[in-house]
């Protein structure tokens, strides 16, 4: 059987002029790598929105993330202070990853 190692997936949906922004505070907490995933659509507090409306919403982004929970915590108090002003929706959750070295 394959060795599997618990690690900590991170999933941020972020207005998409953010994602640089979001990056940035990645690497400062030791989490270079990860992906930005296009989203088509959604609904909220504010109702619903698609990317391509054409009235004044904001393209969404789901930046995706795996990383140890030490990194991952680090990150989130980077982010303290602008979860909300910035909108941030963001989930935190254990997952198995094969070749644990890697996160």
């Amino acid at each position: 059987m394959i060795q599997t190692f618990t690690r900590k997936r991170i999933d941020i949906l972020v207005d998409a002029p953010l994602t640089d922004w979001l990056v940035e505070k990645a690497r400062q907490a030791g989490i270079p790598h990860h992906s930005l995933l296009p989203v088509h659509s959604g609904e909220g507090r504010s109702g619903t929105w698609r990317d391509d409306d054409g009235f004044g919403s904001v393209a969404k982004r789901m930046f995706v993330a795996v990383s140890n929970e030490e990194k991952v915590g680090h990150l989130l108090e980077l982010l303290a202070p602008r979860i909300e002003t910035h909108g941030l929706v963001i989930t935190v959750y254990d997952v198995e990853v094969i070749r644990g070295e890697r996160f």
